[in-house]
């Protein structure tokens, strides 16, 4: 487990992901790690797709770290599912955390209950989501996909549409990564590149990839040139 901090009160662990071998590795590692999101807000704690360390001692100094955060800042613990893929560790997170006065709930897109490995306790639209927190449907990838805007630190985490590319640049998924049928390509082709288009109105300063190099600084512009850039592996 790898553990960051981004800026004060936002901070990105990264572990491997579940399914990693070393044949699909690459060089610069995203393959092999999930990035994963803590944020400080207002009301509470929000945790971006979690994914717990399988490892027992690593477990457990997340456990550790995790708990003393979550009992110092109080408030509801509110858990963003960002794609069907990235239900994760999400139940035993929130099971974790029901127990408190404050509670836990699991958000995330409509599209997504049916096939996303965790519990929703509710979903977008329609869902509340903290009062530094807007949520972003990604249209044309995979299905309900998200991202996630914490208007507080000037960042956006986002699940398997953007990569980071290391050297501050990120790149676009390739329709490959979600489309499955000709009518889901003619969306991807028509609304994808598209969707970013109120998260750069956010004008974010940071950058959160599930896979790849986080950007931190000037992430609104690396938004950009990446809409214009081929997408990851062309």
């Amino acid at each position: 487990m790898h553990v960051q901090r981004i800026i004060e009160g936002l901070w990105r662990w990264s572990v491997p992901h579940p399914e990693w071998t070393p044949e699909c590795d690459r060089p610069d590692g995203w393959a092999r790690d999930v990035g994963c999101i803590y944020a400080e807000v207002a009301d509470g704690v929000v945790l971006v797709d979690p994914l717990v360390p399988a490892e027992p001692v690593e477990a457990s100094r997340f456990w550790v770290a995790l708990d003393r955060d979550v009992e110092r800042i109080g408030g509801r613990v509110t858990i963003l599912v960002g794609s069907a893929d990235h239900g994760r560790s999400v139940n035993e997170v929130a099971r974790r955390y029901r127990a408190r006065p404050e509670s836990a709930v699991v958000i995330g897109h409509e599209a997504i209950r049916d096939t996303v490995s965790c519990s929703l306790d509710a979903t977008l639209p329609g869902a509340v989501l903290p009062a530094e927190v807007v949520a972003h449907p990604i249209q044309g990838l995979s299905p309900g996909e998200t991202a996630y805007a914490l208007t507080r630190h000037r960042a956006v985490a986002f699940a398997d549409c953007v990569i980071g590319a290391g050297g501050g640049r990120l790149r676009l998924a390739p329709a490959s990564w979600g489309v499955r049928t000709d009518a889901g390509r003619a969306l991807y082709d028509r609304r994808f590149r598209a969707s970013f288009e109120g998260i750069l109105a956010l004008d974010p300063e940071i950058v959160l990839p599930s896979h790849g190099a986080p950007v931190l600084a000037g992430g609104a512009a690396a938004l950009r040139e990446a809409l214009t850039a081929p997408v990851w592996g062309a």
